[in-house]
């Protein structure tokens, strides 16, 4: 099976809020399911920060699960705005999401397979 990733990036976050953001979602992703490999990234190289970019790699977590924790975490985290990419396109720009939305961010993921 080939694995490929989702990125997901805060767009209206300082630098420091990215980072706070990135860590949690990838602590509440891993929580829903151990098997979701995240891997924080940074935008530019040339700075300390830990990475305010997830790369979320989609092998054996299907896209629902990925889905539920990002509408968790958006849940628990109000006002903050997420931009899901697949293949280096925008197929997500979302806010203010719940768990009725995990049908909406599952077929985003999915979207572009």
């Amino acid at each position: 099976m080939s694995t490929e990733s989702v990125i997901v990036r805060f767009p209206n976050a300082s630098t420091a809020e990215g980072n706070r953001c990135a860590g949690s979602l990838a602590d509440a992703l891993r929580d829903v399911d151990r098997s979701i490999v995240v891997d924080r990234q940074r935008e530019r190289p040339d700075t300390q920060d830990f990475g305010a970019t997830l790369a979320v790699v989609l092998g054996t977590a299907a896209a629902t699960a990925v889905a539920k924790g990002i509408a968790g975490w958006m849940a628990r985290n109000s006002g903050v705005q997420i931009e899901i990419r697949r293949h280096g396109q925008v197929v997500m720009v979302a806010s203010h999401l719940d768990s009725k939305d995990v049908p909406r961010i599952a077929e985003a993921i999915s979207r572009m397979a």
